[in-house]
This record gives structure tokens, C-alpha cells and sequence, in this order.
């Protein structure tokens, strides 16, 4: 299921900048055998969103920034830049692969054979990014987290593999997803897996009884 998030994705190649990837997800398409675009977030950390000299003119790292992500996501679409505390967000939608087999979209969230929910990026995303990279630019905060709809009318009990879910810290531990709505954020760990290995497994089905742990 993004730095989508993502947030997945460090591909914008700004200097010192934060991406987060951040797709929204239905529990039932992700298990779905019949894969599903959905578009999702991506947030880029910028120095502005408008120009320090006339505040009607976009900023140059908001232009640099919808210029990469052109050229990693020719889908891209500019949503808006806005300032939130301290920092400056652009966001941008792009297409992403929900359920379905291995291999369907550059960037897909589905299960795997277990039943387990995996994040994976295709080698021709992979290829992209490295083709893009540059020695002058400084390593990227990349964060991934999705957005969870649990449409399935029953709790559905997954052990977890470092993660944060619903802002609990579950280092490899059985957990109970209610239905409704829950935010999983990858670590550190897991994003890094994905931008060079390809994959990351989130969580498995657990098929034992657990307790609530929300």
C-alpha cells in the first residue's frame, strides 16, 4: 500500500528533504486476487511553497519537485503545497497496485501465500530511482504509512513485524484489527527493504485466539 507511502518515496532527490508515502487502503481489495489502482499520497517536505521575493510565484524546490516526480511517475498529479508548523508539504497523487499477484504495478500493496500483507516495488521503479540519483543530493527521510480500512465486518488477529499500528509500537507481536479505520507506519527497516531489496512483509495472519491489544 508513498517514500506511498511513501512516504516511498526519497524520490523526489531534494536535498535533506522528507517524502512520505501515504495510500489509503481497503482490507478487501489488498486481498483481493483481482489487483486494483488506487491512487495514493505523496507528501514532499519543501523550504516553501511559494517564492521568498513574490509570494504569487511558486518556490524553486516546489518546482524541482514536481520536475522529479514527473520523471519517476510520468502519472503524477500535483494536488497542492501547504505550510503545516514549521514545514512546507507539496502533495502529489500517483497511481498505485492494490491486491492481485506479484508483479502488477510498480508499487503494489496485496497479500502473499500466507495471507500476510507485503509493500512491494517493481525493479523498473527501482531502476528509475537509481538512474535519477545524484552525489551532490544528501540521503532522504523516506516514511511509508497506509492507511487501513478494515471493510471485512470482523477483526481480523495479524502479528506484526516492526511496525507502528494505530501509534502502538509492534516490534513482532499479535495484534487484533478491528474494523474500521487503522494507520500502519513501516520502520525504518521495512522502507529501506523496499527501495533496495523490492519487498517488505508488514504483517501475518495470525491464526491462533489473541488478546485486544487496542
Amino acid at each position: 500500500m508513498n517514500k506511498f507511502i511513501v512516504s516511498l518515496i526519497a524520490i523526489t532527490l531534494l536535498s535533506g528533504c522528507k517524502v512520505e508515502l501515504a495510500p489509503t487502503v481497503n482490507l478487501s481489495d489488498v486481498q483481493s486476487e483481482t489487483a486494483k489502482i488506487v491512487q495514493s499520497k505523496i507528501l514532499i517536505e519543501v523550504s516553501s511553497c511559494t517564492d521568498f521575493k513574490d509570494s504569487r510565484q511558486e518556490s524553486s524546490t516546489l518546482i524541482k519537485a514536481k520536475n522529479e516526480i514527473q520523471k519517476i511517475f510520468a502519472d503524477a498529479k500535483y494536488i497542492e503545497c501547504y505550510r503545516e508548523k514549521m514545514d512546507s508539504k507539496a502533495v502529489f497523487e500517483i497511481p498505485i497496485m492494490v491486491g492481485g499477484k506479484a508483479g502488477n504495478g510498480d508499487i503494489q500493496i496485496r497479500n502473499n501465500e500466507t495471507g500476510g500483507m507485503v509493500v512491494e516495488m517493481s525493479k523498473k521503479l527501482e531502476q528509475k530511482i537509481s538512474n535519477h540519483q545524484n552525489s551532490t543530493f544528501r540521503k532522504i527521510n523516506t516514511s511509508i504509512s497506509i492507511n487501513v480500512n478494515n471493510d471485512l465486518n470482523q477483526a481480523q488477529q495479524i502479528i506484526g513485524y516492526a511496525i507502528y499500528l494505530d501509534n502502538n509500537a509492534i516490534p513482532v507481536s499479535k495484534y487484533d484489527l478491528k474494523p474500521g479505520q487503522h494507520t500502519i507506519k513501516l520502520s525504518d527497516v521495512s522502507v529501506s527493504a523496499i527501495l533496495t531489496k523490492g519487498s517488505a512483509l508488514v504483517y501475518e495472519n495470525a491464526n491462533d485466539s489473541i488478546n485486544t491489544n487496542n
